[in-house]
């Protein structure tokens, strides 16, 4: 009788331990899934932060690739250009980065020196007109890209510029050419 109660007290310490285990190893587990979910939250808010921007354009065409004087006659045009600022960023990374821009013409369709002119986005693929590779070092930076018309005849109507960095749309701006 006195080795089964002592058996059945040892038993209820072991059922005791093992639930006080289990309530802890929940409460473990419920604080790591926690922190999991917060982490994920600041990444993205330090993915949305380091995200650059782009301001202060001037967008249009130019007569000659040469002189650079603007114009805004469409049968002017042998150069289009976008001149710009990437702003300053502190938590963005440094480095080589590469500037797309994109420029569509008033049907909606894209200027491409080759198909192969293709980028990778957030949302996919996107046909590019230029790219321009720039040192970013978290300052503010003033970039110019051009692109030469070739055999384009450009028509009048307005044209839009999308500049993207790092798989994001940074900036955009619009012209008209008469």
């Amino acid at each position: 009788v006195v080795q089964i109660d002592s058996l059945n007290t040892l038993n209820l310490e072991l059922e005791l331990n093992l639930t006080e285990t289990t309530n802890n190893l929940n409460r473990t587990t419920e604080e790591r899934d926690q922190f999991k979910q917060e982490v994920a939250e600041k990444t993205e808010q330090v993915k949305k932060g380091s995200k650059l921007s782009a301001y202060n354009f001037n967008s249009g065409a130019l007569k000659s690739a040469l002189k650079a004087k603007p114009t805004t006659r469409a049968r002017q045009a042998a150069q289009l250009q976008a001149t710009f600022t990437i702003s300053e960023n502190p938590i963005a990374s440094v480095g080589k980065k590469v500037v797309y821009m994109q420029i569509q013409g008033p049907s909606g369709k894209t200027f491409q020196r080759m198909s192969s002119y293709l980028m990778e986005t957030e949302d996919g693929s996107v046909a590019y007109t230029e790219k321009k590779e720039i040192d970013y070092q978290n300052k503010a930076i003033d970039i110019s890209i051009y692109y030469d018309i070739r055999e384009e005849n450009l028509s009048k109507g307005n044209y839009k510029v999308n500049i993207y960095c790092d798989e994001n749309l940074i900036g955009s701006d619009s012209f008209t050419l008469k």
